[in-house]
C-alpha cells in the first residue's frame, strides 16, 4: 500500500471517523491528500449533457423502430385489413358457409365444374356430393347410388358425413343442387341477423300437403336450403330416431327433410325480405316476374306456405337462389352480378342489420289459402 493515496470528500469534519482533520484532509497510511471540490468543472458538464442527448435520440430511435415492427405484426395487419374491408367481405368473414352440391358422376363436367367456376367460388368451402372422386372437383365420395329414388339416403349420409368431419369449419351448411345458382353475399346478409347456435334453416317454404301437423313446412330442395351450425347437430344427432325421421332412404328428399326437421325441433325460417318478396325461388327468375301460368291451380302457388305472387317487384332486390339454371345461363348471372356496370347509377349505402335474439325470433305462419 505504500505510496497509495484514496481521496474522500465529506461536507464537514466528523469526530466520527479517525484521521479526519479540519483542514478537510482524511490521512491514510501516514500520508495526505487533497480532497476533490464538490462543483464539477465545466467540460465534465459538456460531455454529460451530450451523453444525455444521444442517450436520448438512441431511445427515440428504438421506439420508432418497435412501431414502425408492431405495424407489421399479423395483428396489426389484420386490424388493418378490418378496418378497410368492404361490407362482402366483413360478411364473408363472420358468416361461413359450407356449400355442398348433389351430383353425379355423369355431370361433373357439364354442371359442377360450371358451379365451380361461378357462384361455387364464393362460399367459405365447397364439396361435390358424388358417388366417383374427381381430380379437378372438391368432392366427398357418398356410399349411397346414383338414383333419384335415393336421394333422400344421399342427403342424410351428406349431412351427417359434415357433422362428423367438418361441423368446426363452418356457421352454415347449405344444400344446392347442380342446376342452382346461389348469391353468396345475398345469403350472408340474409343470415346476418341470427346466430348459428340458434336450431333453424331457411329456404323456400313450401306447405306440407295432406294430413300433417299444424304449421310444418319443408323447404324446396331445387333452390336449396340453408342450416344452422346447431340445425345441423339437431338433425344428426335426432336422425335415427324412428319415431321422428324417416329411415328408409327412399321418398322426396325436401319432403322428408323438412318432416325431420319439424320433429326435431329445428326451426323454419321466414327467409322473405321486410316487403315479404321472396329471396329463395324455385325456378329460374321470370317465373316469379312474367308467369305463363294464369291458373291457381299451378303447383307453385298451391304448395307455397307464403303467398305466392307473380309480378315485377315480386322478387327480392336481395335474391338467395334460383332452380332451373343451366351452365350456359350461369354465366349470364354471374356477369350481370359481377361485372356488368350501368352508367350513373346512384350506389346504395348498405348497413348490415340488426342481431335477432333467439328470444325475439318471430316465423309467421301460413297465409296461403290456395288448396
Amino acid at each position: 500500500m505504500d505510496g497509495e493515496y484514496i481521496a474522500v470528500e465529506h461536507p464537514s469534519p466528523s469526530p466520527a471517523y479517525p484521521g479526519y482533520s479540519s483542514s478537510g484532509t482524511v490521512s491514510v497510511a501516514g500520508r495526505h491528500q487533497r480532497s476533490v471540490g464538490q462543483r464539477m468543472p465545466a467540460g465534465h458538464l459538456i460531455l454529460l449533457a451530450l451523453l444525455l442527448g444521444t442517450l436520448v435520440i438512441l431511445l427515440y430511435a428504438y421506439w420508432d423502430v418497435m412501431m414502425i415492427t408492431a405495424g407489421a405484426s399479423p395483428m396489426a395487419r389484420r386490424h388493418e385489413a378490418n378496418a378497410n374491408e368492404t361490407l362482402s367481405e366483413k360478411l364473408h368473414r363472420e358468416v361461413r358457409i359450407l356449400c355442398w352440391v348433389l351430383t353425379t358422376p355423369k355431370y361433373h363436367k357439364t354442371r359442377a365444374a360450371h358451379v365451380l367456376r361461378t357462384w361455387g367460388r364464393r362460399c367459405n368451402k365447397i364439396l361435390f356430393m358424388t358417388s366417383q372422386p374427381d381430380e379437378e372437383l372438391p368432392t366427398m365420395v357418398l356410399t349411397k347410388p346414383d338414383r333419384y329414388e335415393v336421394l333422400w339416403g344421399k342427403t342424410k349420409e351428406a349431412f351427417t358425413r359434415l357433422y362428423e368431419e367438418m361441423r368446426d369449419e363452418a356457421d352454415w351448411f347449405m344444400k344446392a343442387d347442380d342446376d342452382t345458382f346461389v348469391f353468396l353475399e345475398n345469403l350472408r346478409y340474409m343470415l346476418y341477423p341470427y346466430s348459428p347456435n340458434t336450431s333453424i334453416y331457411f329456404g323456400f317454404n313450401y306447405k306440407m300437403i295432406g294430413t300433417h301437423p299444424k304449421n310444418s313446412s319443408y323447404m324446396s330442395g331445387g333452390s336449396g336450403y340453408v342450416l344452422s351450425r346447431e340445425a345441423l347437430k339437431t338433425f344428426a344427432e335426432g336422425l335415427n330416431d324412428t319415431t321422428k325421421c324417416r329411415q328408409e332412404d327412399d321418398h322426396a328428399e325436401d319432403v322428408e327433410m323438412g318432416k325431420c326437421l319439424f320433429n326435431l325441433d329445428v326451426k323454419a325460417g321466414d327467409s322473405r325480405d321486410e316487403q315479404l318478396r321472396n329471396r329463395f325461388y324455385p325456378t329460374a327468375p321470370f317465373g316469379a316476374l312474367l308467369s305463363g301460368n294464369v291458373g291457381m291451380d299451378f303447383w307453385l302457388y298451391k304448395y307455397a306456405y307464403y303467398n305466392a305472387r307473380t309480378c315485377m317487384d315480386c322478387l327480392s332486390e336481395y335474391p338467395v337462389a334460383f332452380h332451373y339454371v343451366n351452365s350456359q345461363q350461369m354465366y349470364v348471372y354471374e356477369y350481370f352480378n359481377y361485372q356488368f356496370q350501368l352508367a350513373g347509377r346512384q350506389q346504395v349505402a348498405e348497413r348490415l342489420p340488426a342481431k335477432i335474439r333467439e328470444q325475439d325470433l318471430v316465423i309467421p305462419e301460413s297465409d296461403n289459402s290456395v288448396s
